[in-house]
């Protein structure tokens, strides 16, 4: 999805801006190096569960009570996933920028359970009037338990370019997967290949930002 974004200063840099997390699209890669995307292009980097994809992990907080735990995810969340807000700058690798449909839908004490709806842009590149990117859509669902959070993040999807100010929403399992995304070489077809990318890149930034906040 390309955009153009008002110029706010007289004279803008032309210089590439990297943005979200801290992977592949962030770094600055020497001009001719080759990028080793080999860990993106393996197999199962997308994981699937019943044909949807997918991604559960447990962050830990050795020492952590539920309480202390539930109380900090919650606070993380409610600053990650305000609606119409962003942190930084496109310069910062964890930038980000949430639409109007970011929202922490439910948060259960008792429980320790959090469920966020994410709707925010995934920065490809920008430029000074120009930036490429996606929107994307998805569901985390957090629990808090003595000394971890269980992480869930499915029903995920993209609004995709279709030229002309058309857009198509695509599910990730017909964008991203394996199946969808590698060819028989076991390469990355161009198109799609950005989006898996950096869903897999939001997907650890997303845990390490709760990693850092319930192990404060």
């Amino acid at each position: 999805m390309k955009k153009i974004m008002i110029a706010l200063v007289a004279v803008a840099l032309p210089m590439m801006m990297q943005a979200q997390s801290e992977g592949l699209f962030s770094r600055k890669t020497p001009k001719g190096a080759k990028v080793d995307v080999s860990a993106y292009a393996a197999k199962g980097a997308i994981p699937e569960e019943n044909g949807k994809v997918v991604f559960k992990d447990v962050i830990t907080a050795p020492g952590k009570t539920k309480d202390d735990i539930f109380a900090k995810v919650a606070q993380w969340a409610s600053l990650r996933y305000e609606p119409n807000s962003m942190r930084g700058s496109y310069t910062d690798a964890d930038f980000f920028k949430n639409i109007e449909y970011s929202k922490v839908k439910s948060a259960d004490k008792q429980s320790g359970a959090i469920e966020c709806q994410g709707a925010e842009e995934m920065i490809f590149t920008a430029k000074a009037l120009v930036k490429n990117y996606t929107q994307a859509f998805y569901l985390l669902n957090l629990k808090a338990s003595d000394g971890k959070v269980e992480f869930k993040l499915h029903t995920l999807s993209y609004n995709v370019d279709q030229g002309e100010g058309q857009f198509l929403r695509v599910a990730a399992e017909e964008w991203v997967t394996d199946k969808e995304c590698l060819n028989k070489k076991g390469e990355m077809r161009r198109i799609p290949s950005k989006y898996r990318i950096k869903t897999i890149d939001l997907v650890e930034e997303l845990k390490k930002e709760i990693s850092e906040a319930i192990n404060q």
